[in-house]
């Protein structure tokens, strides 16, 4: 096969533009997916005279389906799309504020609206055939474009089933969650909660990562060890098991350190070192937004095209030893030990503005769904709402639900129809009879209607006022 998808850059690539970089590892796994049945491949031939390089699967190449099915008009395209769709779209999670597990899912405008009209639903299943677990619709109600969406795992597997389309077609996420003597891995994100799962196998110095096993004796050898700095150990149940977890980061790629993660089939390697120095940028959704077409960079290794880097050499221009000169013409991603970046021009992320309109409802007593996050307002101030509770609203109180910092719901008690005037009056005539004397003087300042102007004459006409209806009409109460 002479093209494959690259996971790490996310496109499709040639086996001989690869092989003239000289940038491939024999030890990195998983990397080149084969077009047709996304099964791994390997570079082969590199040093050949008789043979041209080409992408061979590692259990021979004698899988003349995939070879004859790249022949055939839009293949190459379709199974990029696919691989691409299963690589972008989900991932999983630990989320360190809530201590569960979880599955994100990210979407475009354009993805959401074709779901939309076929009425599709995102599946998630434990086992196959089984039923799932999760099923969402993907509309833009649930989902907001180019964001990321974060939804509870309540049930414990090694692998998981995602279907886009309802359960027609599906992925399988394999090794999400491993044995119970095993460690998982997390990777700690700064910029929130959200630890993504290590699907790479290498980790590295100098790095914040969570891990999580049901074995406690496996926690407590990692915090033994003499190079990790490690916080106090925890422990919490979800998806009916009891797990034990701990952020730690290793200082130094030492032997003992080495010997554990090898135990757990890990590899450590000790980092590289990235940094934009010009012009500033700003991160947005795990991105590094520039808004120019250059960028200077220093870099610890060298950017390989095709390779660590997913443009051509003549993006690419050495400044110094360590620094180069980078053209953004669109995206360019750099994947090295370590460094996973992508910088993105600034135009390039500019969304139409999603104009939604927040859903109203009427309610004097409101059960809160796991559907949004849910707040009540009152005079109190501003409350979390726990899903499953009841709240009984009275006229000032509101509740907002949000879901990924947007509003999607205001939930008010019903409006009190306004008693009649002439009728208010004659309540409080008759429940509070006390009356005094009236003085016209106290309301020559007063505006007011023609029902409280037709009173103030009766009562002049008396010489007496009640007593509760003047102190309504001085208050502007009626």
């Amino acid at each position: 096969m002479d093209k494959a998808f690259d996971s790490v850059l996310q496109n499709e690539v040639d086996a001989a533009v690869i092989a003239k970089t000289s940038y491939y590892y024999w030890g990195e796994r998983f990397r080149y997916q084969c077009l047709y049945c996304g099964e791994e491949v390997y570079l082969a031939a590199v040093e050949s005279s008789e043979r041209s390089p080409h992408f061979r699967h590692r259990r021979g190449n004698n899988d003349k389906q995939c070879d004859r099915y790249l022949g055939q008009p839009g293949a190459v395209e379709h199974y990029v799309l696919m691989r691409k769709h299963k690589q972008e779209h989900i991932e999983f999670c630990f989320n360190r504020d809530r201590i569960t597990f979880e599955i994100c899912a990210l979407f475009s405008e354009e993805e959401l609206r074709a779901y939309e009209e076929r009425g599709s639903r995102m599946t998630v299943s434990s086992k196959y055939y089984a039923e799932p677990f999760l099923s969402i619709p993907l509309s833009k109600e649930v989902f907001v474009p180019g964001r990321k969406s974060y939804f509870t795992i309540t049930e414990f597997s090694t692998q998981y089933i995602v279907s886009f389309d309802s359960g027609f077609n599906s992925c399988t996420y394999q090794d999400v969650m491993r044995d119970t003597k095993k460690i998982n891995i997390f990777r700690v994100r700064m910029q929130d909660e959200h630890c993504r799962h290590q699907t790479s196998s290498l980790l590295y110095t100098n790095t914040e990562y969570i891990g999580i096993s049901e074995c406690e004796e496996t926690m407590q050898e990692l915090k033994s060890l003499d190079c990790i700095i490690s916080e106090e150990l925890f422990s919490f149940a979800t998806e009916n098991r009891d797990f034990y977890g701990m952020k730690f980061s290793v200082k130094q790629a030492e032997f003992s350190v080495r010997y554990f993660f090898q135990k757990h089939d890990y590899q450590l390697e000790t980092s590289e070192s990235f940094s934009i120095l010009w012009p500033p940028v700003y991160v947005r959704n795990s991105c590094s937004i520039c808004a120019g077409d250059t960028v200077y960079v220093h870099s610890s290794f060298e950017l390989i095209p095709h390779g660590n880097i997913n443009v051509d050499d003549t993006f690419t221009r050495e400044i110094d030893r360590d620094v180069m000169k980078l053209h953004l013409d669109d995206e360019v991603i750099i994947y090295e030990k370590n460094i996973d970046i992508c910088i993105h021009k600034k135009r390039e992320l500019q969304m139409e503005e999603v104009l939604e309109e927040p859903v109203i409802i009427y309610s004097d007593r409101y059960t809160i769904s796991e559907q949004y996050d849910y707040f009540l307002f009152d005079q109190n101030g501003c409350t979390r709402l726990i899903p499953g509770s009841n709240v009984y609203l009275s006229e000032s109180d509101r509740i907002v639900g949000y879901k990924n910092g947007h509003i999607k719901v205001y939930v008010y008690a019903y409006q009190k129809e306004k008693m009649d005037t002439e009728q208010l009056i004659y309540d409080m005539v008759k429940y509070h009879p006390q009356s005094e004397t009236f003085n016209p003087d106290d309301f020559m300042n007063i505006t007011t209607d023609e029902i409280v102007l037709a009173y103030l004459e009766n009562c002049y006409r008396s010489g007496r006022i009640n007593t509760v209806v003047k102190r309504y009409i001085k208050e502007g109460l009626i």
